[in-house]
Order: structure tokens, then C-alpha cells, then sequence
């Protein structure tokens, strides 16, 4: 008895993945809204499950499915909506390319873990039964409890660890990438489309442990890239501090040239009251960039040395008192920190030259407020 029920609800369980299709991605990147397109990868899947279901019979022989001819309407149902989701992400093509493959393979890994599931339950009724144009109500309950116990995990790692890193990876290693996840993709369909799954427990432990190993190998694969990307920005931040601090000494060597040429002229004019005066003033600007090194963290030091300096360049009076006890702020994080606030400060004591104001910053490290 054909019951395209059934088939119906196997083909409606693609909707979970179809909306995954849009999660690795920032709202920026996508043509339409998420809302949107999550409605149209839901409308497109439920009318192609509904047509497949109904043509399902057509492609049967003697009660039993074509399987070529479900893979082929498979296919083809896919490829038309991997074209408007194509339309809808706007991101380099490789990229689009790395989630595709990675979702295809989860599809997979549904497909086997379900069946896995079926034999355990069907036993030597399994081969029957999924093939039976009928189709199985035992299969896709267990495609549905696959489904619902690795869908929690698959966003996680998307929304956290894919949308976060994919921006940052450039062609190169984009291709790298899709390279790695193709082969693994491959492989596990090599080993698990027509699996002895009367060997039991062995098969559904070998297959257990391929899935479980496929998912971990591919955590720890985009986890290392995201520790790639985070240490080469912290090497980029260092190097824009060096460079900032070599910029720092050519212009004080500039400055200094320039208070030695004033100093001759004073001097050449017998203006002792004067040369006195200026170097008061010379030594309180240079002296105090000693007085701050006292927090031991290069970061802060670096960022405080620069903005302290150019508050005594402009005669501001500076108390400051810092306090950094055990900070987990990352280090581009407080320089970024720091510097939009002290920079935001120097702006504002520019404007009101007149009040002569005291500035007064404190940075604890337990809550990250400041007072200026």
C-alpha cells in the first residue's frame, strides 16, 4: 500500500537544513532579510515535498522505489534551490561554496546516523522497509530524532565559530578550507552510502565513531583558524605600535632640535630668566612620561605614554592613577578601549582651552568604567 505520507514527511524534514543555509552569514551579506529568506527556503522545501511525495509512485517498480530516480528529483530540487540561494547570499563565490558542501555533508551524516538508528530497530526488516515504496514511519522518526539531537550543535558552530571567521578568511585560505571539508565530505560518503549494516554492533559503532570524529575534526579545524586570525591580529597591533613608537622618537628628535635652536638664540641673546623658564617647562613635558610606566602591561603603558605625552605637549594637567589586577580584556580590545576614550578626551579639552581642567582617568580592571 503506498503511503506517500510518510515519503512526505521525509521530505519535509530538509527544512531544518534549508534554514541553517543562511545562519553562517551576517545580515549585511544577505540580499533579503533573514526573516525573509528563512520563509522562502521554507515554502520552496514544503511545495518540492509535497511534488516529490506525489510523484514518488510514478518512479516505483512492483512496490519498490527507483533509487536512481529519487536521487535524480533530489538533485535537481536542490540544485534549483542552491540557485535563489545563491542570489540571496552576497559573498565571495568560494565562500557560498565552503557552507554549501559543509551542509551537504551534515545532510549526510543525518542520513546515516537515521539509518543506523532504523536497523537497530527494523533489524532484518530494514532493507524492506526503506526501500518499499511505502516508505518507513520507523526511518523518519529516527531522521527526526537525528535531526533534533545535532541541529542545536550545527547552529552553534555556524553562528559562533563559521559567522565569525568566514569574514576574515581571504581567498587562499577560503579554498583551503573547502578543500579540507570536500575531502572529509567525500570520504564519509564513500564509507557510508552502502554500509554492511547487518554486522551489528561493529557497523553502527564504526559509523558512530566516523560521525562523532567527522564533527570534532571540523570544530578544531575552524577553531584553529579563528586562533590563526586572532594571533595575526595581535602581531598586526604590535606592529602598528613599534611603528608608532619609532614615529614617536623621529618626532622628538625634531622637537628636540628644534628646543636646542631655541635655547642658542636665548642664550646668544643673554635671556637667562628665559632659558630658565623654557627648560621648566621642557622638563615637566619629558619627565612625566617616566612616571606612568608603573601598570607593567605594554598595551596599556603604550597607549597611555602616547596620550599623556601629547597632554603635556599642550600644558593639561594630568592626575591619573591606574589599576589592572588579573584584566581577561584581550589586548586589542583595551587598546581600542583606550584609546577611542583618551582620544575622545583630548578632543574635548581642545575645545575648552580656556577652563584649563584637570583630567583624571582611572581604568579598573574589574569593570572596565572610566572617568574623564
Amino acid at each position: 500500500m503506498i503511503e506517500p505520507l510518510f515519503l512526505l514527511m521525509r521530505w519535509f524534514q530538509t527544512i531544518p537544513i534549508a534554514m541553517l543555509m543562511l545562519t553562517p552569514f551576517e545580515d549585511r551579506e544577505l540580499a533579503v532579510s533573514r526573516r525573509t529568506g528563512w520563509l522562502i527556503s521554507t515554502a520552496y522545501m514544503l511545495l518540492a515535498g509535497v511534488a516529490l511525495a506525489a510523484a514518488s509512485p510514478v518512479f516505483s517498480v512492483s512496490g519498490q522505489r527507483n533509487i536512481a530516480a529519487r536521487d535524480f528529483a533530489l538533485a535537481a530540487v536542490l540544485a534549483v534551490y542552491f540557485f535563489f540561494w545563491v542570489t540571496m547570499v552576497r559573498t565571495p563565490g568560494t565562500r557560498k561554496l565552503l557552507v554549501a558542501v559543509i551542509m551537504l555533508h551534515y545532510a549526510d551524516l543525518l542520513n546515516a546516523m537515521s539509518n543506523v538508528f532504523a536497523y537497530l530497530i527494523l533489524k532484518e526488516r530494514y532493507l524492506e522497509m526503506i526501500n518499499a515504496e511505502c516508505g518507513s514511519l520507523t526511518f523518519d522518526l529516527c531522521l527526526l530524532a537525528s535531526t533534533v539531537m545535532t541541529w542545536p550543535l550545527v547552529w552553534y558552530f555556524l553562528r559562533h565559530i563559521l559567522r565569525e571567521n568566514l569574514p576574515d578568511l581571504d581567498k587562499r585560505q577560503t579554498q583551503r578550507g573547502l578543500s579540507y571539508i570536500c575531502v572529509v565530505f567525500l570520504l564519509f560518503c564513500g564509507a557510508t552510502y552502502y554500509p554492511p549494516y547487518e554486522i551489528q554492533p561493529e557497523m553502527s559503532v564504526v559509523i558512530g565513531a566516523m560521525t562523532v570524529t567527522d564533527m570534532i575534526a571540523c570544530y578544531i579545524f575552524f577553531q584553529e583558524i579563528d586562533a590563526a586570525l586572532r594571533q595575526l591580529e595581535s602581531y598586526q597591533m604590535q606592529y602598528q605600535q613599534i611603528s608608532s613608537r619609532v614615529e614617536e622618537t623621529s618626532r622628538l628628535r625634531h622637537d628636540m632640535r628644534r628646543h636646542i635652536v631655541t635655547l642658542g638664540a636665548l642664550n646668544a641673546q643673554g635671556k637667562q630668566a628665559e632659558i630658565a623658564d623654557y627648560l621648566k617647562k621642557y622638563g615637566a613635558v619629558y619627565d612625566q612620561p617616566e612616571e606612568y610606566k608603573l601598570c607593567g602591561d605594554p598595551v596599556v603603558e603604550s597607549v597611555l605614554g602616547h596620550y599623556l605625552a601629547q597632554a603635556g605637549e599642550e600644558e593639561v594637567s594630568v592626575n591619573w592613577s591606574v589599576a589592572l589586577k588579573g584584566s581577561s580584556i584581550d589586548p586589542i580590545d583595551m587598546t581600542v578601549l583606550l584609546g577611542n576614550c583618551l582620544e575622545n578626551s583630548m578632543e574635548a579639552l581642545r575645545q575648552v582651552p580656556s577652563c584649563a581642567p584637570a583630567w583624571f582617568t582611572k581604568f579598573p580592571a574589574s569593570s572596565a568604567a572610566f572617568m574623564v
